[in-house]
């Protein structure tokens, strides 16, 4: 695979994964306010909400890195034995 593709596929990867990040926090932060975990306005609120937004771009950030040789479409034929 080219290199300008490569890049390209893991910038959309990146900005997807913002995108899913900042859904997956705001979803945990307000199951957490229903609970009675974190209030609005107040610094718990903002400490979920942060730390739910890290975790979930940390982690899918993390899976094409991961599992990059399951991905990999152009891998050699197994060995005749």
């Amino acid at each position: 695979m080219p290199t300008a593709r490569l890049i390209a596929y893991l910038a959309a990867w990146v900005v997807a994964a913002v995108m899913m990040a900042v859904v997956a926090a705001i979803l945990i932060v307000e199951v957490a306010r229903l609970v009675g975990v974190a209030e609005p306005d107040t610094t718990s609120y903002r400490v979920v909400l942060n730390v739910s937004f890290l975790l979930v771009l940390g982690i899918l950030v993390a899976v094409p890195f991961v599992f990059r040789k399951r991905f990999n479409r152009y891998e050699a034929p197994p060995p005749d034995a």
